[in-house]
């Protein structure tokens, strides 16, 4: 995987984790209207139906943010969260650990507790995401155990926000990635995606960063060749029509597909 190997040497020199946050996902950004607002309900609503829980969940993303882990964690017993360079597992760490200089994830606790309909409960949140997380493993899409040297039971759910298509450039080693990281779900666990649609950049500071365009088409194709069965898939059209330059998506997807 050519692809994965340059974009990794290039997001391990120029990709600025704080600086990302700042500009996608701090309450100043304007792209949260687009992202966190609009895929929250959708994330609350999957795991409270009851369907979606068990031993462990692994969520992997090439940011050093997973807001997304927060409306699963009371579903889970343990949580994996990985990152593919060393600066973000820092970032990671930080914040598990409530150390000095660590990222502010109290926006997106609060916005999940109000949709869950306990508003005042965000800092319990935060802490009970916290205890979760066991590790924060590096992951290379490239292995067949992409969080190797790293071994763990299959989990029951795995959420790939930001991943896949910000590593791969094509379809074919897309496809093959979402192999790779199949591995690390059982059978009958379900697989959440989250990913910018029709996304060709992306801009963090003064450096774009390429990100694989896709259709519905494509993402319903590469699932069923992975062997899921596709339970839910939501096409979000976007609204932010501001900085157009920062990144061209012209929605989001959001998937939960079970493993056959």
């Amino acid at each position: 995987m050519a692809f994965f190997s340059e974009l990794k040497e290039f997001h391990d020199r120029y990709l600025d984790p704080a600086l990302l946050m700042k500009m996608f996902f701090t309450k100043d950004s304007p792209f949260p209207d687009d992202t966190s607002n609009r895929i929250f309900p959708l994330l609350c609503k999957t795991f409270s139906s009851g369907v979606v829980k068990g031993e462990l969940l692994i969520a992997m993303s090439i940011v050093p943010f997973f807001q997304w882990a927060l409306p699963a964690c009371q579903y889970f017993s343990d949580i994996i969260l990985s990152c593919s360079t060393d600066k973000c597992i820092s970032e990671v760490e930080k914040w598990r650990t409530n150390a000095p200089g660590a990222m502010d994830w109290s926006q997106a606790a609060k916005m999940i507790c109000e949709i869950e309909g306990n508003g005042e409960s965000w800092i319990e949140k935060q802490i009970m995401l916290q205890k979760k997380i066991k590790q924060v493993p590096k992951y290379n899409l490239s292995k067949s155990n992409p969080l190797s040297p790293t071994v763990l039971p299959q989990a029951d759910c795995l959420i790939l926000p930001n991943c896949l298509e910000c590593h791969m450039m094509d379809e074919g080693g897309f496809c093959c990635a979402l192999k790779n990281c199949s591995t690390l779900l059982k059978k009958g666990g379900h697989l959440i995606l989250i990913m910018g649609s029709e996304e060709t950049f992306y801009m963090v500071g003064s450096c774009k960063f390429p990100h694989l365009s896709m259709d519905e088409g494509f993402v319903r194709r590469a699932l069923g060749e992975a062997d899921y069965d596709i339970e839910e898939l939501h096409v979000l059209p976007r609204h932010t029509e501001l900085l157009n330059s920062v990144s061209d998506y012209r929605g989001y997807f959001y998937v939960n597909a079970r493993k056959k």
